[in-house]
């Protein structure tokens, strides 16, 4: 397998602009065309790991999310834990929104108690939301398995790497609603900063800023609403597998606009019963794998314990 040399412009990482990228040849039948837009999105995921692109479950309150306090001093985390100043519906993976999947499949064994039952509201209640939001799912998976299939070929793996493990992909979709900060001149985090921890994040957000990315410099990059395009981030697991390469970087959101603010992250990771290992083309002798063979459900629980009060490290079950 051939090697993966990072450029010198790769290794400073370090940004003060997320570029915007059109992701048209993704679905172009000319290869050199997906290998042209590869090259570009493998310079926005090594340098920035956010890139903008043109083209859990239920009811969560606010301040129900925190983001842990930083156990081993590096930047990655924040001093102290908090609540997040935000309030959600999370839905997770569902056959019915994947256009690859027949209506009469089954999911598969839910090793790590991370499948579950969405819990969608009433027709009466809101019409047509369960429909369209499915729809909306739909076009996302079909957008992250394409997606994925460039970040395979700018690390110049075949295209198709990544397809196994793609199957029953362990995604949630989340809308989010930020309310304006409760008290004037007290700056509270809408979300604190943080890495998210599946393969990469699709966001979808209206036309209030917030969302900050930080640079190698510790600034706070502001990535503003930008009119007919999508937020892309790197995410952990994709960052391990790639011995990060690929960077999954620090970001936060506070609104101090005075307005309510709404988005709609999907989070991408893979079937969770993959297991991760680091890409031979991406270690060599100065840069040893950074972790050891993983679950990436294992991975995601773990995350989830740490987040979210309701989760353990390990599932209630455990179905061999």
């Amino acid at each position: 397998m051939e090697q993966h040399h990072l450029s010198k412009s790769s290794l400073k990482a370090d940004f003060e602009n997320i570029p915007i990228i059109d992701v048209a040849p993704l679905k172009s039948p000319d290869r050199g065309e997906r290998q042209r837009l590869a090259v570009e999105i493998y310079d926005a995921c090594t340098q920035v790991g956010f890139f903008y692109i043109k083209k859990y479950r239920g009811f969560m309150p606010v301040y129900a999310e925190e983001i842990p306090a930083a156990d081993d001093g590096s930047e990655r985390t924040v001093k102290k834990a908090t609540g997040a100043l935000l309030e959600s519906f999370d839905i997770g993976y569902e056959i019915l929104a994947d256009p690859q999947r027949a209506p009469n499949d089954v999911l598969p064994p839910d090793t790590y108690d991370l499948y579950g039952d969405n819990q969608w509201p009433s027709d009466e209640v809101l019409p047509k939301f369960r429909e369209t939001y499915l729809l909306y799912c739909a076009e996302a998976l079909t957008l992250c398995r394409r997606l994925m299939r460039s970040f395979a070929l700018s690390l110049r793996l075949d295209e198709s790497f990544f397809d196994p493990t793609m199957n029953f992909p362990g995604v949630t979709s989340r809308i989010l609603h930020y309310p304006p900060q409760p008290v004037d001149g007290e700056v509270r985090d809408g979300l604190g900063a943080h890495t998210d921890y599946e393969c990469f994040t699709i966001l979808s957000q209206d036309n209030v800023p917030a969302l900050q990315v930080r640079n190698t410099r510790g600034e706070w990059v502001v990535a503003p609403p930008i009119p007919g395009t999508l937020v892309v981030n790197i995410a952990d697991c994709l960052s391990k597998w790639t011995n990060e390469t690929f960077r999954s970087t620090v970001h936060r959101v506070i609104n101090l606009t005075g307005q309510e603010r709404y988005s709609i992250p999907f989070f991408f990771g893979v079937d969770y019963n993959t297991t991760v290992s680091v890409l031979p083309s991406c270690v060599s002798d100065d840069r040893p794998a950074c972790v050891k063979p993983f679950k990436a459900g294992e991975f995601v629980r773990a995350q989830l314990a740490k987040t979210y009060v309701p989760y353990s490290e390990e599932p209630s079950t455990n179905i061999e």
